[in-house]
């Protein structure tokens, strides 16, 4: 008694198979890609929320710079008003 393998390709079995894997395939696609466009919307809201942060501590460096230019801040001049002979950098150097 000899053992033969005789492969029988059910048409219908086989289109019903090719529909389901189409179908399985589908689904398993559309639910990768709307993970990654709910990833792609979270990173969107972060990048916002960061130039938010940013542009408020912009606006508050402005306010601060802008509050200490409005304030008149009394200088005092550091020059000393001498001759040649007071200064102490031509004594040293002779």
């Amino acid at each position: 008694m000899s053992f033969t393998l005789d492969v029988i390709i059910n048409p219908v079995i086989l289109l019903v198979g090719i529909i389901a894997g189409a179908i399985a395939g589908f689904g398993i696609g559309r639910k990768k890609i709307a993970k990654v466009r709910s990833k792609i919307a979270k990173l969107e809201n972060e990048l916002m929320s960061s130039h938010v942060e940013t542009l408020e501590a912009q606006r508050a460096y402005v306010a601060l710079e802008r509050r200490l230019n409005d304030e008149s801040i009394p200088v005092i001049s550091m020059k000393i008003n001498g001759s040649k002979e007071n200064n102490p950098k031509e004594k040293a150097s002779k």
